[in-house]
């Protein structure tokens, strides 16, 4: 067996300790060899639960010291681009949290450096690796579905208050980016979009696609994280149709029959399955690109797609603030 791929995570805050974390047992030949937080009591805390080597609360010692294959950066957003392009340059491959950085421009610094460097920079868009999308995603794609004709998606949250300082805090950048990252996953590039907004809170955007296709979406943070809102319908050719609910459940049906479903039972309350959801399949995507070297295939939501997804939300953010004005997305 070759030796174990040592990682280390910048940040132990309160989604990386319920949502990265508890993924590492899952691959296997895997060590975190280090933890790095300002706050060395919730650095030492997750090591000693989750098995880390050592504790760091300056992420640059950690660099030169720990001995590391790959990085895991999961802290404030506004710290994503300029942690991963330190990272980079160290010459070391980093995985962020969602969004890559709070720009389009930042995300784009962050390619630049990627290719400039040769280092993978890995975007965390968990609902690409969702066995469910992953499933829908290759139906999309086959023969059988025909050409993308619609796609349909109605995504709800609880309350956010839009704090203009604290981009972790907008509605559009945090929840609802995970949807217009789907977006493109599924149903490949937009080409163009017109989109209205009230008070930051609810958005309706309607979508043109490169490939054709159109599209919409109706986004809002005025429901509750109690009740999951997250249903997704494509459309194909004649007869094909998908509907997808909550990241989890999938029916496919092609000339009125069923071809093909997912629908996963569970056994823990709410089933926030970290597997289900993503979380699990997203960390091993990056061990497995960090073990491949040059040879791995590029993940996914390497960061070439995450620029392409903030120029898609910069465009839709623009159109609303327009009151619906068309928006063409740049094809680079």
């Amino acid at each position: 067996m070759s030796a174990p791929l040592r990682l280390g995570i910048i940040g132990a805050g309160n989604l990386s300790s319920r949502r990265i974390y508890p993924c590492l047992h899952s691959i296997d030949n895997l060590v975190l060899a280090a933890v790095c937080d300002l706050d060395e009591e919730k650095a030492r805390r997750n090591a000693q639960k989750f098995g880390g080597e050592r504790v760091y609360t300056d992420f640059r010692r950690m660099l030169a010291e720990a001995d590391l294959d790959g990085v895991v950066v999961c802290v404030d957003p506004r710290a994503h681009e300029a942690l991963a392009v330190e990272v980079m340059e160290a010459g070391l491959p980093v995985y962020t949290e969602k969004p890559p950085a709070v720009t389009a421009a930042g995300a784009r610094r962050m390619l630049d450096t990627s290719r400039r460097t040769g280092r993978l920079c890995m975007t965390a868009f968990k609902k690409r690796y969702a066995p469910a999308y992953v499933k829908a995603k290759a139906i999309v794609d086959g023969l059988d579905f025909g050409p993308p004709h619609l796609l349909s998606i109605d995504y709800a949250s609880g309350p956010y208050n839009n704090d203009p300082a604290n981009p972790r805090r907008w509605f559009l950048l945090d929840f609802a980016l995970h949807i217009i990252d789907l977006t493109r996953f599924l149903f490949g590039e937009v080409a163009e979009v017109f989109a209205w907004e009230r008070e930051q809170t609810a958005y309706a955007v309607s979508l043109r696609f490169a490939n054709g296709a159109v599209g919409t979406l109706a986004l809002t943070s005025h429901r509750d994280y109690a009740v999951s809102t997250e249903k997704v319908e494509l459309t194909g050719g004649q007869g094909r149709m998908m509907t997808l609910a909550n990241s989890v459940e999938l029916t496919y049906w092609q000339d009125r029959q069923v071809k093909a479903w997912h629908s996963p039972s569970f056994s823990t309350a709410g089933g926030d399955s970290l597997i289900e959801t993503g979380f699990q399949g997203e960390l091993a995507a990056f061990v497995a690109a960090c073990r491949g070297g040059g040879d791995a295939l590029e993940p996914p939501s390497a960061i070439a797609s995450s620029y392409r997804t903030m120029l898609l939300y910069e465009a839709i953010k623009q159109s609303a603030e327009a009151g619906g004005q068309a928006v063409k997305i740049p094809t680079e």
